[in-house]
């Protein structure tokens, strides 16, 4: 005899529920023990090292003219085809859109496909924010490092002609997993999590400069500042394609200007690109509609997914 969907449903409710539970105290009973393995013996030694470089500094604010620039891409697979949204923009601190782009289709891609579509259309808004504008910091979202590290030489170049054309270019991340400053120290956090604990003051980190791998894309100038007072720690990567060495001074003058127009310690031009460009699920199923592939039977589809 054959169980219904809603008899079905209604006898796994239940044990669902209680394997819930049940991890719910497992989370509770090993929280304290998980968490102690990051404030292991090397801990304290590592926050003395976060604090040492740490130089304590309240913004002042300073007029300018920021843009912020983003991307952002989603898909939705249907045996064996992609359908596909990406696009780009940038945006000034006065929510005015200055470029924009973005692409649709149908068709078998990869996700890093999507990324290189990304940056291209990143360097063409960037390009285009520019133009006969004149602008005093160029802000990108996410890490210039991880796009050196993730991205084919096509798209490297792409990357370094934005620096290149641009000497006021940064990038900034609101998360970093990585740990190129204490890892040799055995670091079991990224390098994000300690400066994060070491206070709440205003301020940012010496300088630190990652190796690339490879020579011919430079290295990289990491700084974590906090714009202001108990908000959270952003990561600032600077190119020395065009900007060289980097003293605390100018580093000063950096932070005024991205706290000349900031929410919660955050640039407001990023916070404006992040919204403008998103493409979520919901905006994704909108376009599954308009392409007829509604009907379309999925893979998840048992799982009532």
């Amino acid at each position: 005899m054959r169980m219904s969907d809603t008899t079905f449903l209604t006898y796994l409710f239940p044990y669902y529920f209680q394997l819930l539970h049940q991890i719910y105290l497992d989370a509770i009973d090993r929280a304290e023990r998980n968490v102690s393995i990051i404030s292991d013996s090397n801990y304290q030694y590592i926050i003395d090292a976060a604090t040492s470089c740490w130089n304590d500094y309240e913004p002042l604010t300073k007029d300018c003219e920021s843009v912020g620039v983003d991307s952002s891409w989603n898909k939705r697979s249907f045996q064996g085809l992609d359908l596909y949204a990406v696009d780009a923009l940038s945006v000034n601190s006065e929510n005015e859109i200055l470029a924009v782009e973005w692409d649709t289709g149908l068709s078998i891609i990869r996700n890093e496909m999507l990324e290189s579509k990304a940056i291209i259309m990143e360097s063409r808004v960037t390009e285009s924010a520019t133009k006969n504008r004149d602008v005093d910091i160029i802000c990108i979202d996410g890490s210039l490092a991880y796009r050196f590290s993730q991205n084919n030489e096509a798209d490297i170049m792409q990357i370094k002609a934005i620096i290149k054309k641009n000497s006021n270019v940064i990038f900034v991340s609101k998360n970093s997993d990585t740990k190129t400053q204490f890892g040799s120290l055995g670091a079991k956090a990224a390098d994000m999590y300690y400066f994060n604990h070491i206070g709440d003051s205003a301020g940012f980190s010496a300088p630190f400069h990652s190796i690339q791998t490879n020579p011919r894309h430079g290295n990289i100038m990491e700084i974590y500042a906090r714009l202001k007072e108990c908000t959270p720690i952003i990561k600032i990567e600077i190119s020395d394609l065009t900007n060289g060495q980097i003293n605390n001074g100018e580093i000063k003058k950096l932070l005024d200007m991205l706290s000349f127009h900031s929410v919660a310690g955050y640039p407001y031009c990023l916070k404006l690109a992040h919204q403008n460009c998103k493409i979520s699920n919901r905006d994704i199923d909108r376009i599954v509609g308009f392409y007829g592939l509604k009907n379309e039977s999925k893979s998840r589809d048992p799982l009532n997914e």
